[in-house]
């Protein structure tokens, strides 16, 4: 037997020790050692009347069972305290599927995180539709959810959960399903909007394939929305004749299309940016950030000429005082 076999053998003993200090410094010898074999000597540890004896027992679960196998979680799956329940939960992520019976052990529990992680590693098994088939007919939403993102579900699953009782299924359904390019009717958008899915999933998909009910919801996203619609419009629209941008002009969203003019330059491009600064009935705090914009082109005369005017014409103290800054700026020169 080797030193190293023999001084595992020792601290396993050691273990069992009523002297404390023993069996401390044996715990402490185990873990230097680092051998994964050793862990089934930690499992009394459990239960043991001392907190930090506990600790230890889970920190050694937590570093040799993933170098082992799932069935090693038992102790903690079959343990009647919960915690021990949802460590062995977090780790399943680390084990392939296979033994699959102590898994759904841990699915049988009354707790919604060993149930979603148990399913979750159920589900990459082979040969379990029939549990894909119980879960995506489950009550909770985020086992349907579950179900709906693993490997047993087929597009005919997503555009059935369309209709789901959960707003949650429905939009994590609607996502999918815009991934694999499904086309969705208007009256289904019409639904979704209606019962409150959140935009920001659809703008993408609207960008691209909807325009018109985009512009038609276009007062319903708020300030996250716009900034997902704006970086969706950067992407999607490249110059100021896209059809988007000039039905977003022409149903006066001017503070979507000025943030999406950041960093652009040309005649058509500047003259609507001028007219959106120059709008009095767009908020000032939006009109200021277009002038600040500007700052880094403040040797060109023609910009400067113009805020100048807009300096001598604005109602607003805030933009005079921004667009006059800006005809003096010369960075400098």
């Amino acid at each position: 037997m080797s030193n190293l076999s023999n001084r595992s053998t020792s601290a396993i003993n050691n273990l069992k020790s009523k002297d404390d200090r023993k069996r401390r410094r044996a715990v402490r010898e185990l873990f230097e050692i680092d051998d994964e074999n050793d862990l089934s000597a930690f499992v009394p540890l459990l239960d043991d009347k001392d907190s930090w004896y506990r600790s230890k027992a889970i920190d050694a679960f937590r570093i040799w069972s993933i170098r082992k196998n799932v069935l090693d979680l038992q102790p903690l799956i079959t343990h009647h305290d919960l915690n021990y329940n949802r460590v062995a939960a977090n780790l399943l992520e680390n084990f392939r599927a296979e033994n699959i019976d102590i898994v759904k052990k841990l699915f049988s529990k009354d707790d919604s995180i060993c149930q979603k992680k148990a399913a979750e590693f159920i589900l990459k098994a082979e040969n379990e539709k029939e549990f894909f088939d119980k879960l995506i007919s489950s009550e909770d939403e985020k086992l349907r959810i579950v179900a709906l993102n693993s490997k047993y579900s087929v597009k005919e699953n997503l555009i059935q959960a369309i209709d789901d009782k959960s707003i949650k299924v429905v939009e994590y359904s609607i996502s999918k399903l815009i991934e694999s390019d499904y086309n969705i009717d208007d009256t289904v958008l019409d639904e979704l909007i209606e019962r409150g899915a959140e935009l920001k999933l659809l703008i993408s998909y609207l960008v691209r394939n909807n325009p018109e009910k985009l512009i038609q919801n276009i007062n319903k996203i708020n300030n996250t929305e716009t900034k997902v619609l704006v970086d969706v419009l950067q992407k999607e629209c490249p110059t100021i004749d896209h059809q988007i941008i000039k039905m977003l002009s022409e149903n006066q969203q001017h503070v979507i299309v000025g943030r999406w003019l950041q960093g652009k330059k040309g005649d058509a491009e500047d003259k609507l940016r001028w007219a959106i600064i120059g709008n009095e009935e767009v908020d000032e705090i939006e009109r200021c950030r277009l002038i600040e914009r500007l700052f880094s082109r403040c040797q060109e005369e023609p910009i400067r000429l113009k805020a100048k005017q807009i300096s001598e014409n604005s109602t607003s103290d805030l933009i005079k005082i921004t667009a006059h800054n800006l005809s003096t700026a010369n960075n400098g020169v």
